[in-house]
This record gives C-alpha cells, sequence and structure tokens, in this order.
C-alpha cells in the first residue's frame, strides 16, 4: 500500500492525493497550529472569576486529553471547577477508576450523567453492518453519542447556572488538542465542498440506506440517528453555554499530558489498550478493528500523522509507534461482541466478503 512520503497516510485515506515526490495532498495543503498563547487564555478566564460556584465546568470524560484540562484548570488557571461526566455505557473500567481519582485528587465537584441512546441501537447497527460491509457505515456506530453529550453538558450548565466550558478542543469544544483529522465524513461525504457539508454527508448517509436498508427497520435506531444528525450539524452548544478550547491557546504536547496525568493524578489506560489515546470508549476499539479490516489504516494514522506534521514524532518513530498501537485484543473483541450476542468470526466473515468484492 503506497504511504506518504512525509505522513504515513495510505492511499485508501479518502480525497487523498500524491505529488511527484509522494508528498501527500493533506501535508502539502497543512498548516501548523498557532496557539493564541496562556497570557490571552489567563484574559478569557478571569472574566468567568464572579463569585458563583463554580466558574466553568469541564468536560471529563476520563480520557487523557479531558483529564489533563480539569488539573489545568484548577492548578494552573485557578478555577472552581464543575467536572461533568457523560457516560455513554461504554466507559471502561479503569477509565471509571481514573475519573473518581481525578475528581478526589484535584478536590473538585463531579456531576455526572448517563444514557442509552447507544447502548439499545449496537447489535442492530452491527447486524445490518454485516449483512452488507461498507467502511463508511462504520461511523454509525457512534450513533447517540454526541446527543447524550451535548444535551447533558447543557443541562448541567443550566441546573448550576454555569456559562462556560472548559475543554481541550475536538468536536466538543472549539479546535485543536490532539492533531488529527477526520476521515470517517470524507469516507461518507457526496461532495468536498465545506459548504456543503451537512447536505453531502446526509445524501451519503441515504445512498447506503437504499443500498442496505436493514439500518431503518429497526424504529429505535431509526429516531435516535435523526436526533444524533440535528444535535451533530444543526445543534450550537455556543447557544447555551460559551465552549473554550484549552488547546487553541497552548500547546498540545503528548508527553507533557501523560506526564501530568500520569504522575500527579494517578491515570493509567485499561488494560486492553495498547494506546493511552481515546481510552474513554470500549467502541473505538471495535471501530478501529473494523476500519483497519475495511481501510488498511486507523484513527491512528491520523494522529500520528497530525504529529508528524507538528513536528512532534518523526515518520519513522510514528511507523513503529503504528505497529504497536493498531494492535487490537481478540480476546476483548469477542468479549464485547459476545455481550450483543455476536461471534467475533461472524464478524471476519462478513469482512472477508467485503474484501473479496474489493479484490475481485
Amino acid at each position: 500500500m503506497k504511504r506518504c512520503s512525509k505522513c504515513i497516510l495510505p492511499e485508501t485515506y479518502p480525497g487523498i492525493t500524491f505529488n511527484h515526490q509522494g508528498v501527500c495532498s493533506l501535508c502539502e495543503n497543512y498548516m501548523k497550529t498557532e496557539y493564541q498563547g496562556k497570557e490571552e487564555l489567563l484574559r478569557v478566564v478571569d472574566k468567568l472569576r464572579n463569585g458563583d460556584p463554580y466558574d466553568c465546568m469541564v468536560a471529563l470524560s476520563g480520557g487523557r486529553d479531558s483529564t489533563f484540562v480539569a488539573y489545568y484548570a484548577v492548578n494552573e488557571l485557578k478555577l472552581n471547577v464543575l467536572a461533568v461526566t457523560i457516560d455513554n455505557g461504554f466507559i471502561p473500567q479503569q477509565v471509571r477508576k481514573n475519573i473518581k481519582c481525578t475528581v478526589e485528587r484535584l478536590g473538585i465537584d463531579h456531576q455526572y450523567f448517563a444514557h442509552d441512546h447507544m447502548k439499545h441501537t449496537v447489535k442492530h447497527i452491527m447486524r445490518s453492518w454485516m449483512h452488507s460491509p461498507s467502511p463508511g457505515m462504520i461511523s454509525l456506530l457512534c450513533t447517540g453519542c454526541t446527543t447524550g453529550i451535548m444535551s447533558g453538558l447543557v443541562k448541567a450548565a443550566q441546573e448550576n447556572k454555569i456559562s462556560a466550558i472548559l475543554g481541550g478542543g475536538g468536536d466538543i469544544v472549539g479546535s485543536g488538542g490532539e492533531p488529527e483529522a477526520s476521515f470517517a465524513e470524507g469516507l461518507m461525504s457526496l461532495s468536498a465542498n465545506p459548504r456543503l457539508r451537512s447536505l453531502s454527508i446526509g445524501l451519503g448517509f441515504m445512498r447506503e440506506f437504499f443500498r442496505n436498508p436493514r439500518y431503518l427497520s429497526n424504529l429505535r435506531f431509526s429516531t435516535t440517528l435523526l436526533r444524533e444528525f440535528l444535535y451533530r450539524f444543526a445543534f450550537k452548544l455556543e447557544n447555551h453555554v460559551q465552549p473554550i478550547g484549552l488547546f487553541e491557546y497552548i500547546r498540545w504536547d503528548e508527553d507533557e499530558i501523560m506526564s501530568v496525568i500520569q504522575g500527579k493524578l494517578g491515570w493509567k489506560k485499561p488494560k486492553d489498550w495498547q494506546s493511552s489515546w481515546r481510552a474513554d470508549c470500549k467502541i473505538h476499539l471495535l471501530k478501529e478493528y473494523l476500519y483497519r479490516e475495511t481501510i488498511g489504516f486507523t484513527k491512528n494514522n491520523e494522529l500520528l500523522s497530525g504529529m508528524i506534521r507538528e513536528d512532534m514524532i518523526t515518520r519513522e518513530g510514528a511507523l513503529v509507534r503504528l505497529e504497536h498501537d493498531n494492535k487490537i485484543s481478540s480476546q476483548f473483541l469477542a468479549d464485547f461482541l459476545g455481550q450483543y450476542e455476536i461471534e467475533l468470526c461472524e464478524v471476519d466473515s462478513a469482512l472477508n466478503r467485503y474484501k473479496k468484492t474489493m479484490t475481485g
């Protein structure tokens, strides 16, 4: 498989092209992150100190970034923080321990919301996907997560009269944070025009549903999907609470983050995770496995490629790390799928059928 000569993205990455030197279009068009600086961050957060019980809340998933954000908010910014955890039902046990340890060591209040938007649809989604595997539809396994996160954060803000939420970056709060792009939308989108993003993705899903109508045979899934689409593409968090992305202001530094959360907060990654990245949801490993087996790369390729562009790691080092991070425990997959009465061999059979259609 051809890879970019600068980063480690392969030729199967959606929309990728290569120049005569073998450098991919993402590297050619990349602009390094410009941070606004800690001084500007302090100016922003100083406006939050109004004497209320909480200056802001932190969305504490138990992952490495959100754990570091909580630490930084308390110890560096000296904010009165309310930690808010939105439980989608797939948080590993070790991550639950990490969350408990974090709030105890930081001495902050913690509010917990649980939702079941995903738990009741995973079996149906997997059975439908196995009937006709499609890389673009792997993202459906997260259907309901954004709905739960956004509704939970808004509820916490309203109940506690909090006007701002501090996060790392990414989908929930601003940009910045871990230097990864998002290929999932590229797999589904029918147009590269950013102005047509929502419409293009919606039409892409409609095409897939037409090809495999089994997905829509489940009413609960259909209604959850509709809500998810609205929350993802129409809902504006900033209309309810001010989002502040920590890594828009200070540099995202993986080594520093891991040193802080492991050394000062006792953070540990779950036993089935090779990487410390995205350790807060079991669904992530299943998706990584399906992506790896259908298109030959995972989200790890994106993360490490972004780190190469930001001069955080060498290409050679990224390739070595990728080999390690992309290993996924078969026992974990078997146990996880078994909870939904699905055998790993059934999934592998569906994957083999897909690979034959691609090579045939």
